[in-house]
């Protein structure tokens, strides 16, 4: 094995160990911190401040909202860091997630406070906020951002577009499943569309199907990335923007997940706009 290649092996456990660790300091405060310690931590209403705003997204009221949390963000994660490593993009990728972990706690709590207690008046002074969805939210507009750059770089901008735009059709109509907020026939009517788009490019080119056969057999991999990372933004969508009680009963808070999704995204193009003009 060559030493760059030793090398590259190193740096990867090494971004995986931080990446992981990540994860495990919100296990070990759910377990650890003590209740007391807790309750000064969380964001409230009443009191609002930078400081919680920041401690209160490492902090979860049960162990199936911890392990919502973790598990979303090990998913994303991981279709992330694959997208960067393939991509050769460290630098705007580790960016990128140093500005979503400073800076989505707080924005999103501002937005959230600003909006259901200035403006809506809908919590009382003493309710409480905790939790990591919101930055998992950001690390999923990252995710969206970077499957659009991604697609673009590698296959063009229609690419870039009908990757965006599959996105976003996928997860409407997941939306329109799951949740409340769209009708059922939503779901319908965007798959019908979709199939018979699908259908029609089919249909108008057959004649080159046997090269896109061979296409996408020597484009494999590639695909399997952006396709893999494009059913997660859908999944993670379908997940966030919930208008019902969960399992536990919680309120999932659609403005803050909503809130984070963009700030990831605008984090996302301002580094490759950055990376850009620095070139």
């Amino acid at each position: 094995m060559s030493r760059r290649r030793v090398s590259l092996t190193s740096t990867r456990s090494v971004e995986i160990a931080i990446l992981s660790g990540l994860a495990g300091l919100l296990i070990v405060v759910h377990v650890l911190l003590p209740d007391p310690l807790r309750s000064r931590f969380v964001f409230t209403y009443g009191e609002p401040s930078i400081v919680t705003a920041w401690t209160a997204a490492i902090l979860h009221d049960s162990g199936s909202h911890l392990a919502s949390s973790v598990a979303w963000y090990a998913i994303v994660m991981a279709s992330t860091y694959a997208l960067a490593t393939a991509w050769r993009y460290r630098r705007p990728f580790w960016i990128a997630v140093v500005g979503c972990l400073v800076l989505t706690p707080p924005v999103t709590k501002l937005v959230d406070y600003w909006v259901l207690s200035v403006q809506w008046n809908l919590v009382a002074d003493a309710t409480t906020a905790r939790g990591f969805s919101s930055v998992v939210s950001a690390f999923g507009g990252l995710l969206y951002v970077s499957l659009a750059r991604t697609a673009t770089a590698w296959y063009g901008y229609d690419a870039g577009v009908v990757t965006t735009g599959t996105i976003v059709l996928g997860a409407l109509s997941a939306l329109a499943v799951t949740s409340a907020v769209l009708s059922p026939s939503v779901a319908i009517i965007i798959c019908g569309m979709i199939a018979v788009a699908i259908g029609s490019v089919i249909v108008s080119n057959r004649t080159q199907i046997s090269e896109w056969r061979a296409w996408v057999v020597s484009e494999r991999d590639n695909l399997l990335l952006i396709g893999g990372g494009s059913a997660v933004v859908v999944g993670l969508l379908s997940q966030l923007f919930q208008v019902e009680l969960d399992t536990s009963g919680r309120f999932v808070s659609v403005i803050a997940h909503g809130t984070g999704f963009a700030t990831g995204m605008v984090v996302m193009v301002l580094v490759l706009l950055l990376e850009s003009v620095s070139r």
